[in-house]
């Protein structure tokens, strides 16, 4: 497949993912810079580093700079880890004050960061070791856009345009975009093989974690995990 004929818009798609991503935490983390502790800063630099990486490696592939390319997709290795880690950290400090929110929230949204950061961490991992593989490459990498997207929808829903009137509801919302988007993009890509290896169990990973979230605040051994882990109580 010529190459130009392939992902050619994704650098497009993916700058609307960072923009939904900027519009999510404006209010809840842009315009109260100062109130959050280093870890915070850290995860959202990288994270934001890491989106910007995203627009750029498809586009630099599109334009034959393949050099570039790899270099930069190395650079990743610094990024990865970086958000992985200050995303745990941010997990046990919400955990620790749970005072700050609404009884067992911490619970469940602990749940949905874990799920979050161990197929945000997989789907680039696949991505490296299959990155001679150009679509299977790009299909994990391009999933990893996911990872960041729910947290800020979650977040545009509930305060940036009110249209949810609680945390459940904003994040049903998020979940039922993340599967609408998924569903569209398989549709799309319905004649390439790769996405069974790639998007369609993406798909059935998230349906389920969506499924689940509703019951991970009531999991007793859920609860004691989580406050062990932040040394809570």
């Amino acid at each position: 497949m010529p190459r130009k004929k392939y992902y050619k818009y994704a650098h497009f798609y993916l700058t609307l993912g960072l923009v939904i991503v900027l519009l999510g935490f404006s209010t809840t983390y842009f315009s109260r810079l100062g109130e959050f502790t280093i870890p915070y800063h850290i995860h959202g630099i990288s994270a934001t580093l890491w989106m910007i990486l995203l627009i750029i490696q498809p586009y630099l592939f599109q334009k034959g700079k393949l050099k570039a390319h790899r270099y930069l997709g190395w650079s990743s290795l610094l990024l990865i880890p970086t958000i992985v880690i200050c995303g745990i950290i941010m997990m046990r400090m919400m955990i620790q004050g749970q005072e700050n929110y609404p009884p067992n929230l911490v619970y469940q949204l602990a749940f949905i960061d874990a799920c979050t950061l161990v197929s945000f961490a997989l789907l680039y991992a696949l991505g490296l070791i299959y990155r001679k593989k150009l679509k299977l490459h790009s299909k994990f990498m391009v999933a990893t856009i996911f990872g960041p997207l729910l947290p800020a929808l979650a977040r545009m829903f509930l305060f940036t345009f009110g249209i949810a009137s609680n945390f459940n509801q904003a994040l049903t919302y998020s979940y039922l975009a993340l599967e609408i988007s998924l569903l569209l993009i398989i549709w799309k890509e319905r004649g390439e093989k790769e996405i069974r290896l790639t998007y369609i169990p993406f798909l059935i990973f998230i349906l389920i974690q969506h499924g689940l979230m509703y019951y991970s605040d009531e999991w007793a051994w859920w609860k004691v995990l989580m406050d062990n882990f932040a040394n809570y109580g």
